[in-house]
């Protein structure tokens, strides 16, 4: 009967989310410039004992993205995990650098049927890529989605979808207008371009385009013909302003339907605020590592508001300070209910304010 009433009371008040976002691991196989992730102290695998804490609460998603600041393809759970999200009914995703997508690797793949497969790109020239994402090899990379393209056509398999995400930049953003051809010939579906939101040291600042403010009519001109281009294509292409919005009380993120958890099974919004940026963990984290934003340094506090290992999802997700949160960035709210409350410490230094 206690059991009963108990998963009675989970499914009334449980979230109902577009994806949860799950790291699989904080390990990684790269070392690119822009990214935090070499500057983290402990990094380990998602035990699969800690996924399946979180198994019961994947039917509140419609999406399981195994993603996070590491490389999916390292925890060698990882195939067990699309296993299970796939026999709940879910569609699974995650982003790869594409260096551990040998025959092997992708024949499982498509095998199980994982729906999303998005490789990072940081340049249509290895010059250009290899430079920026140390540790990768664009040679090696096309070969492999070629060989991707070729097993699924002899699956006769249409999934998974390939993407590529471009990371733009100020020193790549000229090979942009080569990633509709690239895309075409390695049969992707979809393009999406992200901008340097997190800016780790000083000499990145002039990397992320909207701090390139002399070439932002420039950057949206190349941008809108590069999306016609691909209209013409038939190829999905998403990309995110070079051009900071005048600051906004709602961030980009998608942060009240749907959420992030850390390596160590910690419930974040979302990626920016994930306790692996830091070395210690809970609602007000005091260790952080810095960011470069507004031409200054500025505290990155990293936020949990429970963990998996023990506590069910439902519960975290309906606490008070997550549902503060939550309020606080709901596009619903209105601008005088949101002055009743303070702006979350997390985000005051965040670029997501901007709709970049």
């Amino acid at each position: 009967m206690f059991q009963w009433m108990t998963k009675f009371i989970d499914k009334v008040g449980s979230p109902d989310l577009d994806w949860i976002q799950v790291e699989v691991t904080s390990h990684c196989n790269a070392a690119c410039i822009y990214c935090p992730q070499p500057l983290l102290g402990e990094k380990q695998h998602m035990p699969l004992s800690l996924f399946k804490q979180l198994f019961p609460y994947l039917g509140y998603t419609c999406l399981v993205y195994l993603q996070g600041w590491g490389e999916p393809l390292l925890n060698r759970d990882l195939f067990a995990m699309i296993k299970m999200c796939k026999a709940k009914g879910k569609r699974v995703g995650f982003t790869t650098n594409g260096m551990l997508l040998d025959e092997e690797t992708v024949r499982r793949l498509v095998d199980l049927d994982l729906d999303i497969l998005s490789v990072s790109l940081a340049g249509t020239s290895r010059s250009t890529h290899n430079r920026i994402r140390k540790g990768t090899d664009l040679a090696k990379i096309i070969t492999n989605l070629d060989r991707l393209r070729q097993i699924k056509a002899q699956k006769r398999a249409l999934r998974p979808a390939l993407h590529l995400a471009y990371l733009m930049l100020s020193t790549n953003f000229h090979e942009l207008p080569e990633v509709t051809g690239l895309a075409k010939r390695l049969g992707a579906e979809q393009i999406v371009c992200s901008n340097l939101a997190l800016i780790p040291q000083e000499a990145l600042r002039q990397e992320a385009l909207f701090n390139r403010r002399d070439k932002q009519h420039h950057f949206i001109s190349v941008l809108e013909e590069i999306a016609g281009d691909a209209r013409r294509e038939n190829l999905l292409f998403n990309y995110s302003s070079p051009v900071l919005q005048e600051r906004s009380e709602r961030c980009s993120e998608n942060i009240c339907y749907s959420c992030v958890v850390s390596v160590k099974g910690e419930v974040s919004p979302c990626v920016f605020t994930s306790p692996t940026l830091s070395q210690t963990a809970g609602i007000n984290c005091d260790k952080a590592m810095n960011r470069i934003f507004q031409n200054r340094q500025a505290p990155l506090y990293p936020l949990s508001f429970g963990n998996i290992g023990t506590e069910n999802l439902t519960r975290i997700w309906n606490k008070k300070e997550y549902l503060q949160f939550k309020r606080f960035h709901d596009p619903e709210t209105k601008k005088g209910d949101m002055d009743t409350f303070p702006r979350p410490r997390s985000c005051v230094n965040c670029y997501k304010y901007f709709k970049v």
